[in-house]
């Protein structure tokens, strides 16, 4: 999902019909009937839920299909070409998608027949192809046919099984696959001792599961606390979150996790050196407990991104903490939450490397923060404070 150096640096293009020729059976005003079917299917399309990436953004509508937009050196917008777009494009021969997940060098989709495609870099195996050959269209996850979500990391993935198991596959350093090992694997592994998962959040190096008793397990990178254990060594197995016993969605950052609680508070855990974890204060030092969010008492969602967290409440607008230019105020440090301007409509939430996008109760998306790859969609390489709207998503 993310690289350090993206935290800091870091079409759908309006429909055309050609209309013309004399094969529509009647005419409308001057346009064949035929053709304004078409038109208006084309209208019906709308924006089911987005994810931001490290340099990307994707968008899943409700036709099935996904478009992206922003950086593509890795071939992470599926389009079948290596170049960047500021506005989205469609992904090649994805017509069954049911969720996306945009992450640090590739972008994954669930499909409505429980398998997973991903497409883009591949050099650790990240794809779950079973090789490590980078793909411009979308390639099979093998052993994986009974998915019910995918979270993509930074060079890792994992999907959350209909059996409430969880499987992972990629990078494997830090053991943040779950499986016990060290060893890196391109075919999915199964994640140990994790029966009762209901979500799961694939990190930067490390990766949490919700489990049907509310509480949470986290397993991986962990010298900043990320796992919430109260210690600050690596685990390769999951790990009890301390303290969170209420939990109803978890969200993993580069070195912090989040939590949503059942009286819709947040709490997180792990790196809060600017302001990441929301209670008031920063520190250099590990944040291996969970503290609560100051002021956030009405949480819907929550998403942890590089070096900020944004949360979707139950009015529909949305708060922002840690990095203040990605939380779009010109401060460098935002230790509490803050009101994201002119977004009142929100219905849910993603949080990048470096920018933050929101889908609107109109179906539009409108993105803010870093803009260098054209991941905010407006046509524009250009940063801002401010949310923008994506061009083209209706």
């Amino acid at each position: 999902m993310l690289t350090r150096t993206a935290l800091f640096r870091t079409r759908i293009v309006a429909g055309v019909v050609l209309l013309g020729g004399t094969m529509a059976l009647g005419l409308v005003g001057g346009i064949p009937s035929k053709a304004m079917a078409q038109v208006a299917g084309l209208r019906s399309v709308r924006v089911s839920a987005i994810s931001a990436g490290n340099m990307h953004t994707c968008a899943l509508l409700s036709n099935h299909r996904v478009e992206c937009w922003g950086g593509n050196a890795y071939r992470q917008l599926g389009n079948g070409k290596k170049t960047n777009s500021s506005t989205p494009v469609p992904v090649n021969a994805v017509t069954t998608a049911i969720q996306v997940s945009a992450g640090n060098d590739r972008t994954c989709v669930l499909l409505s027949n429980h398998r997973v495609e991903c497409w883009g870099y591949n050099n650790y195996g990240q794809l779950g192809s079973g090789n490590t050959r980078r793909s411009l269209i979308p390639v099979l996850v093998g052993g994986v046919t009974n998915a019910t979500r995918v979270s993509v990391g930074f060079l890792h993935t994992c999907a959350l099984l209909s059996n409430h198991r969880v499987k992972c596959w990629g990078v494997n350093h830090w053991g943040q696959l779950g499986d016990g090992k060290k060893a890196n694997s391109p075919t999915p592994v199964l994640v140990s001792g994790v029966t009762n998962a209901t979500q799961v959040s694939a990190g930067y190096r490390h990766t949490c599961a919700l489990l049907s008793t509310h509480r949470v397990k986290c397993w991986g990178f962990n010298q900043w606390g990320g796992l919430g254990n109260g210690k600050t060594t690596n685990s390769r197995i999951p790990v009890p979150v301390s303290g969170v016993t209420n939990a109803i969605q978890v969200s993993v950052g580069v070195n912090d996790t989040c939590a949503v609680l059942s009286n819709h508070t947040v709490e997180c855990w792990g790196w809060n050196e600017i302001g990441q974890l929301g209670n008031g204060e920063t520190t250099k030092s590990p944040n291996p407990i969970p503290v609560p969010v100051s002021g956030v008492t009405n949480a819907t969602q929550v998403s942890a991104g590089g070096s900020h967290t944004v949360a979707l409440l139950s009015n529909h607008k949305v708060e922002c903490w840690g990095s203040g230019e990605r939380c779009g105020i010109e401060s460098s440090i935002n230790t509490t939450p803050v009101a994201v301007s002119d977004i009142m409509h929100a219905t849910q939430v993603s949080a990048g490397a470096a920018h933050t996008c929101a889908l609107l109760s109109t179906h539009r998306v409108k993105c803010w923060g870093d803009n260098y790859f054209g991941q905010l969609g407006d046509g524009t390489k250009t940063n801002s404070l401010t949310p923008v709207r994506v061009v083209g998503l209706h």
